[in-house]
């Protein structure tokens, strides 16, 4: 009961770990008295219990003994009652605590501070029987000392991992689509029906949807990476624009970003990026992390690649391959095969493609706003390059076959693939 208390109040407040411990083992001091809800007295005893927070530590500094001031708690405190705020509040006041000392998270110090507040009088008068006060416990938490005139250069830091922005939880806030397991669900029944050789002859009907879906699946693999890297390194705005849905229709419009990439693929086996998330890149911490979050998308992609190509890594599958199974063995090759592509394209170090967004966080600023100035003109560019000067194309797809080489995908075999997927 208690415990769920500590749940409800808590909710929408970063806590540390020690803070959680705190309110945990507060919530079991108050249903060991039988009460369901917890005191800040209950939260004091808890605080002052656990040796080697910040809180203890501070109070050690400071001189005063967590043992004596937990002496000088009333007996009849622990109730809540007209001279103990509710938990929520008590954690609202630390958590205004922490973001006044520019800290992320509520710690066990910050609790020790809005526990000095005057709405909780029963836990005040013991820390200020002992002498504290805001000041001195804030001084000493910031300077590692209550003494003013100590230089800044000398002191210690007690704070500074407070500071230092924590990674945000992806609990709660991921989820899959409908559409998404339903692209999973017609990649995976095309798949059997080429591999059963079923409907013999419309294996090129069947290697185009296996291909078209397992495609979109990866495009979307490929956002969530960038997503999901981009809400650790501290963009909220990722999960409320669905990004972390893996919904192919969150990811940008549907014609530049699904249509126009699958029918460049019927075409010419040319790769699109396919999707965008649109990150609010002054949100990231770091710019390592900057960095991250562009390096995410090819890294799913690369974990699509490898999860299509598993067939070919197996050692003897050759002799698997058969005259009922081939259709199958060629819609994985050629799959394999475009995903390699925009593994290869993704990773050039050309404006508006990951490569260069990897890149980017450490350029000049003006560098950067030129690139995204003119990123779609550099994009078209880049494929007029690679559709009209032949030693460009070569380069291009050689990187990619060296890569499909090494997972042992026949070239053969995604000749055969193309052909189908030609079959428009």
């Amino acid at each position: 009961m208690a415990a769920s208390e500590v749940d409800r109040a808590s909710g929408d407040i970063q806590l540390t770990r020690q803070a959680r411990e705190v309110l945990d083992r507060a919530a079991a001091i108050a249903a060991g008295r039988g009460e369901a809800t917890v005191s800040a007295v209950d939260v004091m005893k808890a605080t002052l219990e656990q040796r080697g927070s910040r809180a203890t530590e501070a109070l050690t500094a400071l001189g005063r003994d967590p043992a004596a001031i937990e002496a000088n708690l009333s007996e009849g405190d622990g109730a809540v009652g007209p001279k103990s705020p509710p938990l929520r509040q008590l954690l609202v006041n630390a958590n205004r605590e922490a973001q006044v000392l520019g800290h992320y998270q509520v710690d066990p110090i910050h609790l020790l501070l809005a526990m000095l507040y005057s709405d909780s009088p029963a836990t005040a008068t013991a820390l200020q029987k002992a002498g504290l006060s805001l000041y001195d416990v804030r001084s000493q938490l910031q300077t590692g000392s209550s003494i003013p005139t100590i230089p800044a250069s000398i002191r210690s830091r007690p704070d500074a991992a407070l500071r230092r922005k924590p990674l945000l939880s992806l609990r709660g806030v991921l989820s899959v689509s409908p559409i998404f397991y339903g692209l999973v669900a017609i990649t995976a029944a095309s798949g059997a029906a080429l591999w059963f050789g079923v409907a013999e002859g419309a294996a090129a009907i069947l290697t185009i949807v296996f291909v078209t879906a397992g495609w979109v699946t990866s495009v979307c693999i490929h956002e969530f990476g960038h997503a999901s890297v981009a809400y650790l390194g501290g963009d909220r705005s990722v999960a409320a624009s669905g990004y972390l849905t893996l919904d192919p229709l969150k990811y940008t419009n549907l014609l530049g970003s699904i249509i126009l990439p699958v029918v460049f693929l019927l075409l010419g086996g040319i790769a699109l990026p396919g999707g965008a998330v649109y990150i609010n890149h002054g949100a990231i911490r770091s710019r390592a992390w900057d960095s991250l979050v562009s390096l995410a998308g090819p890294a799913g992609t690369l974990a699509c690649l490898i999860l299509i190509t598993i067939p070919f890594l197996i050692p003897g599958h050759e002799g698997w391959i058969n005259a009922g199974n081939a259709n199958f063995f060629a819609a994985v090759a050629v799959l394999g095969f475009f995903e390699a592509a925009a593994l290869v394209l993704n990773l050039l170090p050309i404006p508006g493609l990951d490569g260069f967004g990897i890149l980017r966080p450490w350029l000049p600023y003006s560098v950067q706003v030129t690139a995204y100035r003119y990123s779609q003109f550099a994009i078209i560019g880049m494929f007029v390059v690679l559709w009209y000067f032949s030693p460009a194309r070569t380069a291009y797809f050689t990187s990619i076959l060296r890569i499909t080489s090494v997972l042992n995908i026949d070239p053969s075999l995604i000749l055969f693939g193309l052909q189908h997927m030609r079959f428009l």
